[in-house]
């Protein structure tokens, strides 16, 4: 009877140690036939859903508004999107001026999808801007994840959803 206890305990620790509850640790490479998902082939706009300072906490940036109602209208045949800037603005009450900046970068032979994504601001002859570089941990046709590290411990990140 002791002999079919010790393969059934080899069998289930295998079996427990192999098996994940969620394949997010997998770290996913990307090809050009993704990019179409970003892209649409031709253009396609998405939304931040929302900005995060820590994304395993739930954890919201302070930009968080100022992101969410900005739009990103990604291109087939150039490495930037079109940034149609909201009503919210990140760092002034009334700034005198916005701007909001995409590229993206896709290395083929890692493949990885890096965003590079800038806003600034000015009032009268003050200036303040963020930069910030996430890569991409998530891809569908209608949601994006770039994060500023890896799984489980994401950091900063921001979720794109498609606009339909």
């Amino acid at each position: 009877m002791k002999n079919i206890y010790i393969p059934l305990l080899i069998l289930s620790t295998l079996f427990l140690y192999n098996c994940s509850k969620d394949d997010d640790g997998i770290n996913e490479k990307y090809t050009l036939d993704d990019l179409q998902k970003i892209h649409g082939n031709s253009s396609k706009t998405w939304k931040v859903e929302a900005f995060y300072k820590t994304y395993e906490n739930d954890l919201l940036s302070e930009f968080n508004d100022c992101y969410t109602d900005d739009a990103y209208t990604f291109f087939y045949d150039t490495n930037e999107a079109e940034v149609i800037l909201g009503n919210a603005s990140c760092y002034y009450d009334t700034p005198t001026e916005q701007d909001g900046r995409l590229t993206y970068s896709f290395n083929e032979s890692t493949g990885k999808i890096f965003i590079n994504i800038s806003k600034g601001e000015s009032l009268d002859e003050n200036f303040k801007n963020t930069l910030t570089i996430l890569g991409l941990e998530k891809l569908s046709e209608t949601r994006m994840l770039f994060t500023g590290g890896d799984y489980p411990y994401y950091g900063k990140s921001l979720v794109f959803t498609a606009v339909p």
